[in-house]
């Protein structure tokens, strides 16, 4: 087997990404990343013991360009025997329905249909790799972010896998080069029109050429180390929340006692697993306001503040009482 696809199973044994004889579906767009990924996976095939599918989700927005990445990744699969479906979306239709933008509907649509492709049991395989990762952890820190945020794209959340996230974009194009491999590129990644594409396609390259040609990996490495500490912390805060913080009604009940004297770092985790558990939707819900909630802790008997999602903070004795809605303040009596 050659470097590349050593790299790549190196990386699938050392994080236990496919245990073998799973189902695995590839998420197929025809690109170099995508087409690179398909192939190594299929050299592995016997190998992993693993049944090997490729997905197409044609988002129906660049016109014959689309149509010509499906035919492309039709023709590939069936020269190289490999099983292939190409569903088509309207994505333009689910964004104006959902009010997303038509990078958001792309990903949900993208992966809903993935979803429904897995059998039970089965993987999804995305070709995010190095570089992708890098322009992730870049832009939650411009964006402001916690360790959850700097921790980047994750090698497996529950049934998905990242087999790529060891190599990067040159890694990537150089063995489709050497090979011989052909791919379709897509030219809305080409232009500047999205944050994450100026990352792409300006920063990146400037950091690589200008200041380290590894950058993306040392990100990607930096990413990794977050990753561990923040699920060390997050575990921490889930036996605090366990054994401290009561969940009464529509209300959150956080006693002073055990939380005002620890550090700043894990009453914030804390906090946020409280508000998780409670079912709050977190959509328009940032750093700013699990720290709104961190200083108000220290505030007196009395003291209230409004945050997001209708959500109402008042302080009682010796503990802050958070409600899910302004009614459940009004109603909660001597809690």
């Amino acid at each position: 087997m050659d470097k590349f696809c050593n790299r790549i199973l190196n990386t699938i044994r050392e994080k236990g990404l496919i245990k073998g004889g799973e189902t695995v579906i590839v998420g197929f767009s025809g690109g170099a990343d995508s087409v690179c990924l398909l192939l190594a996976l299929k050299k592995m095939e016997s190998l992993l013991k693993i049944k090997l599918k490729a997905v197409h989700v044609n988002h129906c927005l660049r016109g014959d360009e689309a149509l010509r990445d499906e035919a492309f990744c039709k023709r590939l699969c069936l020269e190289k025997n490999i099983d292939f479906e190409a569903v088509r979306a309207d994505v333009r239709g689910y964004a104006k329905e959902k009010k997303l933008s038509l990078e958001e509907a792309g990903r949900a649509v993208r992966y809903s249909i993935l979803l429904e492709r897995c059998p039970k049991g089965g993987l999804i395989a995305t070709a995010h790799h190095a570089d992708d990762m890098a322009e992730t952890v870049l832009l939650n820190i411009l964006r402001g972010s916690g360790l959850r945020g700097l921790a980047g794209i994750v090698y497996k959340r529950e049934n998905i896998i990242r087999p790529l996230l060891d190599v990067d974009k040159e890694d990537i194009l150089r063995y489709a080069r050497e090979n011989g491999i052909d791919f379709v590129t897509d030219s809305t990644n080409l232009e500047n029109d999205y944050t994450r594409n100026k990352l792409r396609n300006e920063i990146l390259p400037v950091l690589k050429s200008d200041v380290n040609r590894r950058s993306s990996l040392h990100l990607k490495e930096l990413a990794e180390t977050a990753f561990e500490a923040d699920e060390f912390i997050r575990g921490l805060a889930e036996k605090a929340v366990d054994e401290n913080v009561s969940f009464t009604g529509d209300s959150i009940i956080i006693p002073h006692g055990f939380i005002k004297d620890r550090e700043r770092i894990f009453r914030i985790y804390v906090i946020m697993e409280a508000i998780r558990r409670a079912g709050i939707g977190l959509k328009d819900w940032g750093s700013l306001h699990f720290s709104e909630i961190d200083r108000a802790l220290f505030k007196g008997k009395g003291y209230k503040t409004d945050l997001p999602s209708g959500v109402k903070l008042k302080n009682e004795y010796k503990k802050t009482v958070i409600y899910k809605n302004e009614k459940d303040v009004k109603t909660a009596g001597g809690v």
